[in-house]
């Protein structure tokens, strides 16, 4: 059993025709009919039942049709996941909030944002006083923080308001 063997079997199924089937996947309709053979030959069971009007799975076939578009769904992942190695964003991130800012009213739409576009990416929340988080960003503990306009600035601070 193979994945091609696979992927032409549900093909089949989900037209109900081996003629289509075989226009749809650019192969001749002998050669597509011996891939199901082969196939039902390892199984050691019939998958489809042949009518003038096309085909429809057997109760092996209807099992079958069930595991491989599984197998097949399983596989586009694999897939997609490898040729992503390297392209998505991943890590984390430590945000500092100050009680009483803004920052309340967006945490939970940029938690919910970046755990559904960035899956890989890890947010590190820490809620303290203005001064505290002022600090912790400056000591480089926190990547950014949402403060006071007042907040102490120690000399050198690069922190800028946005």
């Amino acid at each position: 059993m193979n994945l091609r063997r696979l992927k032409y079997f549900v093909k089949i199924v989900d037209i109900g025709s081996l003629t289509q089937a075989a226009e749809v996947l650019h192969i001749a309709q002998p050669a597509l009919s011996q891939q199901v053979a082969t196939l039902e030959g390892e199984l050691d069971q019939q998958l489809l039942i042949r009518t003038k009007r096309g085909v429809t799975p057997t109760e092996a076939g209807k099992i079958l049709y069930t595991h491989a578009r599984t197998i097949l769904r399983q596989c586009e992942q694999a897939q997609l996941a490898v040729n992503n190695v390297g392209q998505t964003l991943s890590g984390q991130v430590s945000i500092g909030l100050a009680p009483g800012t803004a920052a309340s009213a967006i945490t939970m739409p940029l938690l919910q944002t970046v755990r559904n576009e960035l899956p890989e990416v890890m947010v590190y929340l820490q809620e303290s006083s203005g001064t505290i988080l002022n600090d912790k960003l400056i000591d480089g503990q926190l990547d950014m923080a949402v403060l006071y306009e007042n907040a102490r600035r120690s000399p050198g601070s690069s922190a800028s308001r946005c």
